[in-house]
């Protein structure tokens, strides 16, 4: 078995209006078509009904330059693109079936093309998904390539985001790199989604569990921690499921000393999901058992001003809204607003500034010293528009990507754009700038 490179798509919402996608199949399909018509004899393409998947025979960068030319004539988050698009590139070993050429689709046995069709199925729109071994193929052979149809380094690393291991069909874990651009620069244009994947299997993400936690575990995961620290000792993956990680907070935060975040949700649906969970609690408590008397605590709302607004004057969420800024007020959590488009503008400052910056989502939760929770679209379901748990991440403090958090949460609390909000019962909300002055709490007790 030797060693090639597969590449899928598939049309997001497809199978929904079948009809209505049927040009924009043939468009793609001719895309394609044009793009890879000199490399016939090199590849061989098969039509999955919603898509298409490909088996280059020959090693080149022409998987990542055909995604390119994709997203060059189907621009993610275009108003004039009526469909979705995603795409999967993995590299893996495979063997060609003789017996097989004579039915429709890819003559091959192997992984390769099972983990480009799972990295289809694991990618959102406009995402860009490949496996470790075509991230190392791609940059060891051709980072210092300019591609000749797009007139910049097309395989240069800053494009590719780590997200670790996740798990697809039958729990198998694949290494996944996100390959996306937010900036135009010339001819460098935008491509990919920088967004994390949502997690569609109802999992949490493997938890990599430094030894030094066993103490935490021993002694507040009580039943679950002897089991826990046993497949910990022997190496083993963690896939945790809900109630086990509530109680993994407790361990990993009970003694923190500080507790900083952002949030992308409205307050009112907020306040809802956090009054079915333990996490607001959490934070509560963490602040009263604290003994620094100066203790200052920091949440910061990415939304635009309008919006929280509107949240608060709807007769349908003001009880929530209320809820909210009323905990933040009575456990000393000072509560900032600002613009979406201010906070992407500061990612991208540092972007520029620091060759190996990166944060998976401008939502997130600090602890000091301690270690970073990182949440996508938190507790928000987009198609039934229930409350749900989605994807969790935890990494030491120690570690880049801990910095690269603290790095931007410090930008944000030096910009000048910075609004505190204010709020009194009966009257309402209102927005002051921020003059660096920390609420105190009123509900904390000292021992």
């Amino acid at each position: 078995m030797e060693y090639y490179n597969f590449f899928c798509i598939d049309i997001v919402g497809s199978s929904v209006d079948v009809d209505s996608q049927l040009e924009n199949i043939k468009e793609l399909l001719q895309v394609i078509n044009d793009f890879l018509v000199n490399f016939e004899k090199k590849l061989q393409i098969s039509f999955t009904g919603d898509g298409v998947i490909i088996w280059f025979k020959e090693d080149s960068l022409l998987p990542l330059q055909l995604a390119l030319k994709i997203h060059e004539k189907f621009p993610p988050c275009s108003e004039e693109q009526n469909f979705g698009l995603k795409i999967g590139i993995a590299r893996n070993k495979a063997i060609e079936i003789e017996s097989a050429k004579s039915i429709l689709g890819i003559p091959v046995w192997g992984n390769g093309p099972t983990f480009a069709r799972r990295l289809c199925d694991l990618g959102d729109d406009s995402h860009i998904l490949l496996d470790s071994n075509v991230y190392e193929f791609f940059t060891k052979n051709y980072e210092k390539e300019t591609g000749e149809s797009f007139g910049f380094k097309i395989a240069n690393n800053r494009f590719f985001q780590d997200l670790g291991d996740f798990f697809v069909k039958h729990k198998k874990p694949v290494h996944v790199f996100n390959y996306c651009n937010t900036k135009q620069d010339g001819k460098l244009f935008t491509f990919g989604n920088i967004a994390i994947p949502k997690d569609k299997r109802g999992l949490i993400d493997r938890v990599d569990i430094n030894s030094k936690l066993v103490i935490p575990f021993d002694i507040f995961l009580e039943s679950e921690a002897l089991s826990l620290k046993k497949k910990i000792d022997l190496g083993k993956e963690i896939v945790l499921l809900n109630e086990s990680t509530t109680n993994l907070y407790h361990a990993l935060f009970e003694d923190a000393s500080q507790y900083d975040s952002t949030n992308l949700l409205l307050p009112s649906k907020f306040q809802e999901y956090q009054s079915k969970t333990s996490y607001l609690n959490l934070h509560a408590n963490l602040i009263r058992r604290t003994k620094i008397k100066d203790f200052q605590s920091v949440r910061i709302m990415i939304l635009d001003k309008t919006l929280i607004e509107k949240d608060w004057q709807n007769s349908k969420t003001r009880n929530l809204c209320a809820d909210f800024f009323k905990w933040h007020k009575e456990w000393g959590v000072t509560l900032l607003e600002i613009d979406p488009s201010t906070a992407l503008e500061l990612v991208r400052k540092l972007e520029d500034s620091i060759p190996t910056f990166y944060i998976k989502s401008t939502e997130m939760g600090l602890w000091k010293e301690k270690y970073v929770l990182q949440s996508e679209n938190f507790g928000i379901n987009e198609y039934s528009k229930s409350i749900k748990t989605n994807r969790i991440w935890l990494s030491d403090s120690n570690t880049t990507y801990y910095k690269n958090c603290e790095l931007f949460f410090q930008e944000l609390l030096s910009s000048d754009e910075l609004w505190e909000i204010l709020y009194e019962d009966r009257e309402g909300i209102d927005f002051v700038k921020w003059n660096n002055t920390y609420w105190k709490p009123q509900l904390l007790r000292y021992s």
